[in-house]
């Protein structure tokens, strides 16, 4: 060989996930369909831990509320984040989710933030596994 012809690079072909287009209903119904969920799970907790229905009810509706409007506003957001910090926020948001909703379930803090900190490290490589595995 001289040196001055080099064999074509190989290229690898990585199988790329397909692109779902997502309905644009999609922007708020799946922040309410969270919210009603977490709301109603908080609520039924609450509830057989003792409390009053009136104030697991109340419990719900801000439960769901807060949970809805994060999500509606992360979802708003994360068109411009990086794909690390988006992948973050989604472990953020679902471990303080269940890390509150185990709480609430009679666990001590302690452990309740100790399964938070679990999902939300699991939530987060998963995420960035699929937002990496769709952008190539």
């Amino acid at each position: 060989m001289n040196g001055s012809v080099s064999a074509p690079a190989r290229r690898r072909h990585r199988s790329r996930l397909p692109a779902v287009p997502l309905h644009p209903a999609a922007s708020w119904v799946i922040p309410v369909v969270l919210g009603v969920l977490t709301g109603g799970y908080a609520m039924f907790i609450a509830h057989n831990q003792g409390s009053t229905l009136p104030f697991a009810a109340l419990l719900g509706v801000v439960a769901a509320v807060v949970v809805g409007a994060v999500c509606y506003l992360l979802g708003r957001v994360q068109g411009r984040l990086l794909p690390e910090v988006r992948a973050g926020l989604y472990g953020v948001l679902l471990g303080c989710v269940i890390g509150f909703l185990y709480c609430l379930s009679g666990a001590a803090v302690g452990r309740a933030t100790g399964v938070g900190l679990g999902v939300a490290l699991s939530m987060a490589a998963v995420s960035f596994y699929i937002i990496h595995a769709r952008s190539d």
